[in-house]
């Protein structure tokens, strides 16, 4: 047999030993690949939070949805109606992200995605400016009779503002909110902390922790972050630090972000949180001590200011106004009659009420 039919032959045995050995490296390459860190924000996050073989392709998706709302889920999509989605599709590619205002949108609470409720909030204000421009145009030319060009300039400018009012009212209501939920947290957390120190103080979990929370806490700004976080590690697998810091990022009060991420970064190090939870809630009662003190002193001065303004000060003004009475005045100045009709029936009212509302507001912050 020639030497090169030997040859090929043994080359042809080689490489047939050789395959079963070349495969199992191609398929620890593609493990590899596979187990490599993704290039995207969020494929990075989420194979950050665990091994891949603990959740499913469609969970780990949903996880992604809820993270920083990037990206929406077509169950969110069906929940709204047919001006929204008539909305979303057409005008909020073109919109602006605004990323500081939609930071203080999820913090609202509301139940709309940012892009539905802002194309929303859109298109609404730009259907109340058709109206207002006809019904400007017919009263400016038909009533007041002014010039064709001049309504019509007239009738645009009042449109304009329409529309301006119109969509400052809809994006102002997402902060207003924001601050009454903020104000509803921030007022019950000394005591919602110390039920959670003394839940925390039996040894149970941190899910367990925030299913009494959902369930039992009379604050319902905290009982729905307490289920967002269920919700979190429940439905979209995130876990229990994940899940603390979005919490943190949708939480109205920085105050309580910040205890949330001090809870996470106590849960990655020590595994328990009784401990930072016994010292927040000492601490939180002590200002809240400090909070309730100085606002009772804030009373106390009100009272003394009520007295003088709405006692002591209109009887020395009748006094004064009866007395002038009986003396010879110019005909010039008021009759002291009226003037003390209306300290009595104007004057003293309207400051009772300006007292009542800012007693009201002041009562309602401690």
């Amino acid at each position: 047999m020639p030497d090169s039919e030997k040859t090929g032959k043994v080359k042809k045995i080689l490489e047939r030993l050789a395959s079963p050995f070349r495969r199992g490296e191609s398929d620890d390459g593609a493990q590899k690949a596979d187990r490599a860190e993704p290039t995207n924000d969020h494929g990075r996050l989420l194979w950050r939070l665990g091994p891949k073989s603990s959740q499913s392709k469609e969970k780990r998706q949903r996880s992604m949805f809820t993270l920083r709302g990037k990206k929406k889920g077509p169950g969110e999509l069906d929940k709204l109606n047919a001006l929204q989605k008539f909305a979303y599709s057409h005008l909020s590619p073109s919109l602006p992200t605004l990323p500081g205002y939609r930071d203080a949108y999820e913090q609202a609470g509301l139940p709309l995605i940012f892009e539905s409720y802002l194309s929303t909030a859109f298109l609404l204000s730009f259907i109340v400016t058709l109206p207002t421009v006809a019904l400007s145009l017919v009263f400016e030319n038909r009533t007041l009779r002014l010039p064709l060009l001049l309504s019509t300039v007239g009738s645009v400018v009042l449109g304009f503002v329409a529309f301006a009012v119109s969509l400052l009212i809809w994006l102002l209501y997402p902060l207003g909110r924001r601050r009454s939920f903020k104000s509803k947290l921030e007022r019950q957390l000394a005591y919602s902390f110390g039920i959670l120190g003394a839940l925390a103080a039996s040894g149970i979990g941190v899910e367990r922790l925030f299913e009494r929370l959902a369930a039992t806490e009379t604050n319902p700004v905290l009982a729905e972050l307490a289920r967002r976080f269920l919700r979190d590690v429940k439905v979209f697998g995130l876990d229990t630090e994940s899940a603390l810091h979005e919490v943190a990022v949708h939480s109205p009060s920085l105050a309580f972000s910040k205890m949330l991420d001090s809870m996470a970064v106590a849960y990655r190090t020590t595994g328990s949180m009784h401990d930072l939870v016994m010292f927040e809630s000492t601490r939180l009662f002590s200002e809240k001590k400090d909070k309730l003190k100085k606002n009772v002193s804030d009373l106390a001065l009100m009272s003394e200011l009520y007295i003088t303004l709405v006692v002591v000060g209109p009887i020395i003004f009748i006094v004064m106004l009866t007395i002038f009475i009986f003396l010879p005045t110019s005909s010039t100045l008021p009759s002291p009659t009226i003037l003390i009709n209306i300290l009595v029936f104007l004057g003293i009212p309207s400051i009772s009420s300006a007292f009542i509302l800012l007693l009201d507001s002041m009562v309602g912050r401690m």
